[in-house]
């Protein structure tokens, strides 16, 4: 479960098609050529191949193969018009909509938020703690939600992303529903322990304030954005640098050497920085909803 969404955010934050088809090539070069690798190696370059591919795909989707390179040589070498995009996006271009891909980067949060919290009910019910599925895990899925639903059709939802829902009666009324019975459940369960019913209550009340906490856990995957819009800027900026000597023969010796270096540096930061990232989110907001230390 953890690689799986490992994978799939690393290539969200590098985000470069070419980025990616290298690192994919130079890790599979190295198991190939080397088959006698120490076994935590191993295991260390299969997974980054595998988010090379993730960051190839990525790159596509978002339009970018070494930041906007193809471009910028068809528009100084090739006489294209320089309004005319050569390599379009799949998808759409973070760059000319980054609000989209916020949303995008929050919607991807929430699933890998609820999936750990999935797996916190999954061990409740492999301890047989009915009780406690319900109270702590059913409860905040109502909850939550809730609150989604109610938050969607609202002004402040689409002028933040400028995206409109508009839902029936049926559906607002549920929504409503759905939070008042989670956060009914989490105020009269949360402390279940304790048979005092004002202590109850009162770690009841501490536990749903813990909704900001699932608020600043979702808002922690704006990250995905951000990484993302460094790796095509920077690139972009290293490709305009190589170009702006103009389009003569010693003038392209210039944009090879400094496409070389500055890309090698940027997928250096960039990687380096995905790979921490990506890290974080998941021992910090995923581990967070289910995992249990032991010392």
């Amino acid at each position: 479960v953890m690689s799986v969404f490992y994978v799939f955010f690393f290539g969200m934050m590098l985000s470069d098609a070419g980025y990616g088809i290298v690192m994919a090539l130079i890790c599979s070069i190295l198991l190939l050529k080397h088959r006698n690798l120490d076994r935590g190696l191993k295991r260390f370059l299969k997974l980054f191949f595998f988010c090379g591919i993730s960051t190839a795909f990525w790159g596509f989707m978002y339009g970018g193969f070494f930041g906007d390179v193809i471009d910028v040589v068809a528009h100084t070498w090739m006489g294209v018009p320089a309004d005319t995009v050569v390599l379009k996006p799949l998808w759409f271009a973070p760059l000319n909509n980054p609000m989209r891909l916020l949303i995008w980067c929050l919607f991807f949060g929430i699933i890998h938020l609820y999936t750990g919290l999935g797996i916190k009910g999954f061990e409740m019910l492999r301890d047989r703690d009915i009780t406690g599925f319900f109270s702590d895990v059913v409860s905040w899925y109502l909850f939550l939600a809730g609150l989604i639903l109610m938050l969607l059709p609202t002004d402040l939802f689409h002028s933040i992303s400028g995206m409109t829902f508009v839902f029936s009666d049926g559906v607002s009324v549920s929504a409503r529903v759905c939070a008042a019975a989670g956060a009914l459940m989490i105020l009269l369960m949360s402390g279940r322990s304790r048979k005092n019913w004002a202590i109850r209550i009162a770690l009841g009340a501490y536990d749903l304030y813990g909704v900001t906490g699932w608020l600043s856990d979702v808002l922690s995957y704006s990250r995905l954005l951000a990484l993302g819009l460094a790796t095509g800027v920077i690139a972009n900026v290293i490709n305009m640098m190589g170009s702006m000597f103009g389009s003569g023969p010693a003038k392209v010796i210039i944009f090879i050497v400094v496409f070389l270096l500055g890309h090698t540096l940027n997928i250096a930061i960039n990687a380096l920085g995905a790979y921490v990232h990506t890290n974080r989110l998941q021992y910090v907001e995923f581990f967070g909803k289910f995992y249990e230390a032991g010392g």
